[in-house]
């Protein structure tokens, strides 16, 4: 049924949960959902920065929570979701944004390497959405925005091979959560991030190339920042997208315009 949205206080009452959002990307979607009005569980591996965003927030006046979570404890996964659940006695938005990042070249990779990249970007995905979403259908609503990347869509030049191919995962899950969460009210939606500068894009070749200088690669002219990927997940997390699931957002300066 068509809801009308108002703008002010988008996400009042909703209770959100962002994987990874110690720092970063994640840091700033955690950040913009809870100036949205939405009371927020900030999560992290390092329990400390989790902590530092929660007070802040609170010191501003809005309600949040951090707890350390580890998307690759799979044994422990519906427990540690059953947790977060309690902390405000609901899950509306979940955002898979936990991740690493990795630039070895084809012939250098290990197997140890490739295992880590999948575990926590691929499989941690499906592991916390399959624990979160058993919440969600018993809510009969919820919000999946999941972080993919332009190098899941087209194969990474500074990235790794493994990476590229964890992130081309996290698509086709995506899809098959909005497939099969429909007829719960349901909606499942990616952000493909373009060439963001965050601490984690460090060590990525783009950063420092002249030849990938924005203003001669990307029609906008500048490189990404996390602010920018959290307006796109605000826009899935929100009402406003009530009749969009399935879908992928691109945020990347026009850098690639087709796919």
């Amino acid at each position: 049924m068509y809801q009308e949205v108002h703008m002010e206080n988008l996400l009042n009452n909703k209770v959100a949960v962002v994987t990874g959002s110690g720092r970063g990307i994640g840091e700033s979607i955690v950040r913009t959902l809870a100036d949205a009005g939405a009371k927020v569980v900030v999560t992290d591996i390092d329990i400390a920065t989790a902590q530092g965003v929660a007070d802040d927030l609170c010191s501003k006046g809005m309600e949040a929570k951090a707890i350390k979570f580890n998307v690759a404890d799979f044994e422990n996964m519906k427990a540690n979701v059953d947790e977060i659940k309690n902390l405000f006695g609901r899950i509306d938005i979940w955002v898979n944004n936990a991740g690493i990042t990795q630039a070895a070249k084809i012939e250098d990779i290990t197997t140890e390497q490739w295992d880590k990249i999948q575990s926590i970007d691929l499989k941690g995905v499906f592991f916390c959405t399959q624990a979160v979403i058993q919440i969600m259908k018993e809510q009969n609503y919820g919000k999946l925005v999941h972080i993919s990347s332009m190098a899941g869509e087209r194969g990474g030049r500074s990235s790794s091979p493994s990476y590229s191919s964890a992130k081309a995962g996290v698509l086709n899950l995506m899809k098959c959560f909005a497939i099969w969460g429909g007829q719960y009210n349901i909606t499942s939606n990616a952000v493909c991030p373009g060439r963001t500068v965050t601490q984690m894009a460090q060590g990525l070749s783009w950063l420092h190339d002249p030849k990938d200088d924005p203003k001669l690669t990307i029609p906008l002219c500048r490189f990404g920042t996390p602010q920018d990927i959290a307006n796109a997940v605000l826009f899935y997390a929100s009402d406003l997208s009530s009749y969009v699931t399935g879908d992928i957002m691109e945020v990347n300066g026009g850098l690639y315009m087709t796919r």
